[in-house]
């Protein structure tokens, strides 16, 4: 079977969620092509378009361009599209069967942390037209239960839900005082770890409050942004493969997003059997929280203080346990590898 993947970045450009998946991905099909913008951008693409909100949409056209050329000297048999990045495609619509993924919404992600800022209008209506352009004539997936209901409630838009996976082989846990010592980390007492953006719609101004009221503990932040706050261990630009040691040297895993999916670091802590800490959003409002730490409903920073303590009281915890029963790397290419021949084998009958 050959297959193209569309995505905007490589995991060596910008390692980030969509480009952890894609590089997961590439592993249930082995002998795929990746197409990013790097690799399709050409002298008349090098114009800035952030300041118009068309950059993406732009990288997207040049994406669909180069895929159709590779597409016409040697045709693929399927092709998979991440978010707008495919959304060029269901213009060209090419006589073989397409799935786009969806990561989360532009439009769900504009009503949770942006409204009363510059960028809402452009989040929520404009760049939501091209996303609901890269549905047309694909198989949508949506990478949790909570991106499936906003397809639903912004684009009356079905799809079929694969969750994210990723390989318990690697992110699996060792021993903590090990860890600390390897890290360096000269702390007796509890740690709990932040892995993110140091923004606002990662929650971080809760954790600068709860590093701030809470001397007892320590939080470790493993961060590409810069910060500048004695109050918190920064750890800057960490590579994916080194996180089992970070997430091993916790007690604890710190998240209070504002808006999230399926978020990996999750995923990789609960492999690692870290508890969490987390707000209500993303694949936490679907998993029962006694399984895995507390999930706690409000951004109100006491909130999460006293949710710290309840989760180091309780060592009962088997988060690892649930990332092998749900969101096993093992399950997620089966998944994709069964939806590929579903697809390309209802084409063939055509």
């Amino acid at each position: 079977m050959r297959v193209a993947i569309i995505t905007f970045y490589s995991f060596e450009e910008v390692a980030g969620g969509t480009e952890i998946f894609v590089r997961y991905l590439k592993k249930a099909f082995p002998n795929s092509d990746i197409i990013t913008y790097s690799s399709a951008k050409r002298i008349k693409y090098r114009t800035d378009l952030r300041r118009l909100n068309l950059e993406e949409v732009k990288m997207g056209f040049a994406v669909g361009r180069r895929f159709h050329e590779k597409n016409r000297e040697n045709p693929y048999d399927l092709v998979l599209t991440n978010s707008i990045s495919g959304w060029f495609l269901s213009v060209l619509k090419p006589s073989i069967p397409m799935i786009n993924v969806h990561h989360f919404t532009f439009a769900g992600m504009a009503d949770k942390v942006l409204r009363g800022t510059a960028g809402y209008n452009a989040s929520r209506y404009f760049i939501p037209f091209f996303e609901g352009v890269s549905a047309i004539g694909k198989e949508n997936v949506a990478v949790s239960h909570k991106t499936q209901r906003e397809l639903r409630e912004y684009y009356r838009q079905e799809s079929r839900v694969i969750e994210n996976g990723i390989p318990l082989d690697v992110f699996t846990p060792s021993p903590r005082d090990d860890a600390r010592e390897i890290l360096d980390l000269d702390w007796d007492g509890p740690i709990g770890i932040f892995v993110g953006r140091a923004d606002y719609t990662k929650g971080f101004e809760i954790v600068q409050k709860i590093s701030r009221m809470r001397s007892d503990m320590r939080i470790l932040c493993v961060t590409p942004s810069d910060v500048k706050d004695d109050n918190v261990i920064i750890r800057k630009n960490v590579r994916n493969e080194d996180m089992p040691l970070y997430y091993s040297a916790a007690d604890f895993f710190l998240f209070p997003s504002k808006y999230e999916s399926s978020s990996y670091s999750a995923l990789e802590a609960m492999a690692c059997n870290l508890p969490v800490v987390v707000s209500r959003t993303g694949i936490f409002e679907d998993i029962e929280e006694e399984k895995v730490g507390r999930i706690v409903p409000t951004f109100k920073t006491e909130d999460f203080s006293d949710a710290i303590d309840s989760v180091l009281s309780n060592d009962s915890y088997e988060t690892r346990e649930l990332v092998a029963n749900r969101f096993s790397l093992d399950r997620f290419l089966k998944c994709y590898r069964s939806l590929a021949e579903e697809l390309v084998s209802a084409q063939n009958v055509r």
